[in-house]
């Protein structure tokens, strides 16, 4: 190793074996260098490759379940939409219905009352046409208790009469 450091008296024999031990050293130190760092860090770059492709693969799964949820969430609104447009519709035709019944029967009883209220008007037309009648007959009656009371002439008479006739009205 003298020579190696001096390097002016080597000869070329000693240089090529000089030269074999620094190739084998460092074939040795490659090897080594090779299966304690290269295959180590070799293998967790591969574990590393493997997980960010494993990742990038379940975020577009993720995605693609998204647009799917999404799709079916737009699926159910638009049929919860139609749903509730059916249900406003079905509302709006029994409210018409409802209304229709409530306005038949307001009409058929005012009608009965209408009916009532002339039954009633004829009844008292009927009574109060029997009261004057009546009357007439009472006033008749006395006008002729009058006359055979009294014995008189016919302006008298007829002056009596229009009297006792004034005097009903009056009633």
């Amino acid at each position: 190793m003298e020579f190696l450091i001096l390097g002016a008296t080597e000869t070329i024999p000693s240089a090529i074996g000089s030269s074999l031990v620094q190739l084998v050293t460092f074939l040795v130190l490659l090897g080594a260098l090779s299966y304690f760092v290269w295959k180590p860090l070799k293998k967790v770059m591969d574990e590393r490759e493997q997980l960010i492709h494993s990742e990038i693969d379940e975020a577009e799964q993720r995605r693609i379940d998204a647009v799917k949820l999404k799709e079916e969430n737009e699926a159910v609104l638009r049929e919860t939409q139609t749903e509730i447009s059916a249900m406003m519709d079905n509302a709006k035709n029994q409210a018409k219905k409802e209304q229709e019944a409530i306005i038949h029967d307001a009409n058929t009883r005012a009608n009965q009352m209408m009916e009532t209220a002339k039954a009633d008007i004829e009844r008292e037309k009927e009574k109060a046409i029997r009261d004057i009648n009546d009357q007439v007959g009472e006033i008749s009656v006395l006008i002729a208790e009058k006359m055979i009371a009294k014995e008189i002439n016919q302006d008298d008479q007829k002056d009596l009469v229009e009297r006792y006739l004034q005097e009903a009205g009056g009633k």
